[in-house]
C-alpha cells in the first residue's frame, strides 16, 4: 500500500515558515507527496499525528533558520521532538540551511548526529538549481508524470525585475561554431527529447547565473550613478559600500552548479549539437563574472573624489560600462539562440522560450525575437563585438592605459592573495594601501612572491624530512602520513600509505583494505572538510567479520559526541556502562563505486568484538 506522504517538512515559524511553504509548493508541483504542518498545531494529541506521518515518510526535510536549534535545549520543544523521532526511525534527514544559520556549540545528545547529516544551503536566486540539487538528496521519488525540466518559479520575475541596465568590462568571446542541421522536427525519438531536456536545463542554469551577475553589476552601477549626480561624501560612502557588497556576491556565486555533467557531454558528441559551443557557454559565464569583479574595482577609481578625472568624463565612463554590458548580454542571448538552432520541434523548446526566457530581465532575447537564421545571429554577434571594442577604446582614452593596467594588477593581486589563504578583507586592505602607485604595487607583488617562496621552501623541507623510507616501519609511515595531512600535503600523505601497503603485504591481512581506505579518506578531505577521526585497521584475533564495523571505517563521533582523536574517543567510550550498546557515526566508502565517503550511523552492541583503531590527525583540539 502506498504511503500517505513522501516528505515531512520540519521548521520554525519565526524564520523558516516561508521557506517551508515554498519547498512544499515546489516539491508538490514536481510530484512528491509532502506533509507540511502548522506549527501552532504542535500541541495536545496532535503529536500522535506528527509522529505517525514521520514514520510514513522516507525523507525528513529540516529547515534551519538562524537560531532554529537554540530552543532544542528544552526537552518539550517540538522541533527537537520531531528531529529525535526522525533519527530514531532511521529517516533520511536532510537539513536545509538558510542564510545566517550556524550550529550551536552544544546540542542535546539525542540530536547531535544532526551535525553530520548531509545538507545543503538554500538559494532563492538559483531556486531551480537548488531544487534540482535537493532532489539528489531525497530517497523518495516523484509520482509518474514529473518532468526532468521543471518550470521556473514564477516569483523570479519579482526578484529580477528591479533594475535597468548594467556595467561590466569586456570578456572572452562566445561565438557560435559550425552547427549541424538535422532532419526536420528534431527531436523526435524519446532519447533525443531527453538529450534536449538536459541541454535546455544546462542552458537555463548558466543563463540564470549570468542574469544574477548582471543584477549585481546593475545595482552597483546605479549607486555610482546616483553618487555622480550629487557628488557628496555620503553618496560616495553608499556607492563604495555597494561596490564592495556586490563584489563579494560575485566572488561567492555558485558557478559549479552550472557545470556540464559527463553524461550530457557524452550525449552531445553524437548529436546535431556542438559540444564545444555548449561548453563555451559555461566558459563565457566564468569570464563574465571575472570581468564583472574587475569592473567593480575600476569603478572605485572612477568615483574617487581625488581622481584627476573631470565629472563629465566620469559620467561618460559609466555610460561606457553600461554600453559594454548591454552588448555582452546580447552576445549571451545570441549564443544561447545559436546553440539551440538544431531544435526544430517547437514543443520540445516551448517551456524554455515561452516560460523561462520572459523571466530574464537583462538577457534581451524573448520568444518573439528568437531567430532561426545562423547568418542573422552571426551578423548580430559581430556587431556586438564591434560595439564592445569601440567602448573599450573610449575607456582606454578616458581613464588612461597605465591606470587601467594598475587597476587590473590590483584585482589580480587580490585574487592571488585570496588563493594563498589571505582573507578577502585583508587582501583588499593590502591592495588598497598599494593602489595608485605602480612601483609600490610591484613591491607588494614582490613581497608576496617572496613570502610564497618561503612557504614553498618550508614545505619542501617538510617533504624531504618526512619522506617515506624503505627502512621505516608501519607505525613510522602512519605517523608521517598524519604529519603530511596536518600540513595539507595530501599527495605526500598518499605516498606514505602506498609504501605501507607494500611493506605490509602478506604480513598484515588487513593492510590492503585499510591503506586503500586511508588514501580514499585523504582524497575526500577537500570535499568533506573532515581531516580527523579514528580508522578501523583490524579486528580482534579470530574475528574475520565484525558485523558492524568494516576495515577502513573512520569513526567521527560516539553517542553524538565528536571524536577527532583517540583521547576524545576514549573519554566518551569510558562513559558507556560496561556491556551497554552505543552508537557511532563513521565515514565509509559509497556503494556506487564513486570513491566518495558516506556517513553511516552504526549501533555497536556492548558485547561486540573489539577493533584496532588508529588516529588520522595529530592536531591539538584543546
Amino acid at each position: 500500500m502506498k504511503k500517505g506522504y513522501d516528505i515531512f517538512i520540519s521548521y520554525r515559524r519565526d524564520g523558516g515558515e516561508s521557506t517551508a511553504k515554498i519547498l512544499r509548493d515546489k516539491l508538490t508541483e514536481l510530484g512528491y507527496s509532502v506533509f507540511f504542518d502548522v506549527e501552532s498545531l504542535r500541541s495536545g494529541d496532535f503529536n500522535t499525528k506528527l509522529y505517525s506521518v514521520i514514520e510514513e515518510c522516507s525523507d525528513f526535510l529540516l529547515v534551519l533558520s538562524p537560531g532554529a536549534l537554540d530552543r532544542c535545549r528544552n526537552e518539550d520543544d517540538w522541533v527537537r521532538l520531531e528531529i529525535e523521532h526522525a533519527l530514531e526511525e532511521g529517516k533520511n534527514v536532510v537539513p536545509v540551511l538558510l542564510r545566517g544559520f550556524s550550529f550551536p556549540d552544544q546540542l542535546p545528545e539525542s540530536i547531535e548526529p544532526l551535525r553530520y547529516k548531509n545538507g545543503l544551503e538554500s538559494n532563492y536566486q538559483f531556486f531551480d538549481a537548488f531544487i534540482s540539487k535537493l532532489q539528489d538528496f531525497l530517497t523518495s521519488r516523484p509520482s509518474a508524470g514529473a518532468r526532468f525540466l521543471g518550470r521556473p518559479a514564477k516569483r523570479r520575475a519579482v526578484y529580477l525585475a528591479a533594475a535597468v541596465t548594467a556595467l561590466a568590462l569586456a570578456g572572452a568571446a562566445w561565438l557560435g561554431r559550425e552547427t549541424l542541421f538535422p532532419a526536420k522536427e528534431y527531436p523526435a525519438a524519446a532519447a533525443e527529447k531527453n538529450l534536449v531536456d538536459q541541454l535546455l536545463y544546462y542552458a537555463q542554469q548558466n543563463l540564470t547565473q549570468m542574469e544574477l551577475a548582471a543584477e549585481y553589476l546593475d545595482t552597483a552601477y546605479r549607486e555610482c550613478e546616483t553618487y555622480l549626480s550629487h557628488f557628496d561624501p555620503e553618496g560616495e560612502n553608499a556607492a563604495l559600500a555597494k561596490l564592495e557588497q556586490n563584489r563579494r556576491l560575485l566572488y561567492q556565486m555558485d558557478l559549479e552548479s552550472a557545470v556540464m555533467d559527463e553524461a550530457l557531454k557524452t550525449g552531445l558528441e553524437e548529436s546535431p549539437f556542438s559540444a564545444a559551443d555548449a561548453l563555451a557557454m559555461h566558459d563565457f559565464l566564468l569570464q563574465f563574472c571575472e570581468d564583472g569583479i574587475d569592473s567593480l574595482y575600476y569603478m572605485e577609481f572612477v568615483i574617487d573624489p581625488d581622481s584627476y578625472l573631470d565629472l563629465a568624463v566620469r559620467e561618460e565612463i559609466v555610460e561606457n560600462y553600461r554600453a559594454i554590458l548591454d552588448e555582452k548580454l546580447k552576445l549571451i542571448a545570441y549564443g544561447a539562440n545559436e546553440l539551440l538552432l538544431p531544435v526544430e520541434n517547437e514543443e520540445a523548446i516551448y517551456d524554455f522560450k515561452y516560460e523561462y526566457l520572459p523571466q530574464l530581465y537583462y538577457i534581451p532575447l524573448q520568444a518573439a525575437s528568437w531567430s532561426d537564421s545562423k547568418e542573422t545571429l552571426t551578423s548580430a554577434e559581430e556587431n556586438s563585438w564591434n560595439a564592445i571594442e569601440k567602448s573599450m577604446d573610449r575607456l582606454t582614452l578616458q581613464i588612461g592605459e597605465s591606470n587601467l593596467e594598475v587597476m587590473a594588477d590590483k584585482a589580480e593581486l587580490i585574487q592571488t592573495m585570496i588563493l594563498e589563504g589571505v582573507s578577502q578583507e585583508e587582501a583588499e586592505a593590502a591592495a588598497d594601501s598599494l593602489m595608485g602607485n605602480a612601483d609600490l604595487l610591484a613591491e607588494g607583488e614582490a613581497a608576496l612572491n617572496e613570502a610564497q617562496q618561503e612557504m614553498d621552501r618550508l614545505l619542501e623541507e617538510a617533504k624531504e624530512k618526512f619522506a617515506p623510507l624503505e627502512s621505516d616501519d608501519g607505525d613510522t609511515l602512519w605517523g608521517k602520513m598524519m604529519r603530511f595531512l596536518n600540513l595539507g600535503m595530501y599527495d605526500e600523505a598518499v605516498s606514505c600509505m602506498d609504501m605501507l601497503r607494500e611493506k605490509e603485504r602478506g604480513i598484515d591481512p588487513y593492510a590492503e583494505a585499510y591503506t586503500a581506505a586511508a588514501i580514499r579518506f585523504i582524497r575526500n578531505i577537500p570535499a568533506t572538510g573532515i581531516d580527523y577521526g579514528l580508522m578501523v585497521t583490524g579486528f580482534e584475533p579470530g574475528i574475520e567479520e565484525h558485523g558492524q564495523y568494516e576495515i577502513g571505517d573512520v569513526i567521527v563521533s560516539l553517542n553524538g559526541s565528536l571524536c577527532r582523536n583517540y583521547e576524545e574517543y576514549s573519554k566518551y567510550k569510558a562513559q558507556v556502562p560496561e556491556g551497554e550498546d552505543f552508537t557511532v557515526v563513521v565515514l565509509r566508502a559509497a556503494q556506487d563505486g564513486s570513491g566518495r565517503l558516506d556517513q553511516r550511523e552504526l549501533l555497536i552492541p556492548g558485547n561486540a568484538p573489539r577493533v584496532q583503531i588508529r588516529e588520522l590527525s595529530e592536531k591539538d583540539y584543546d
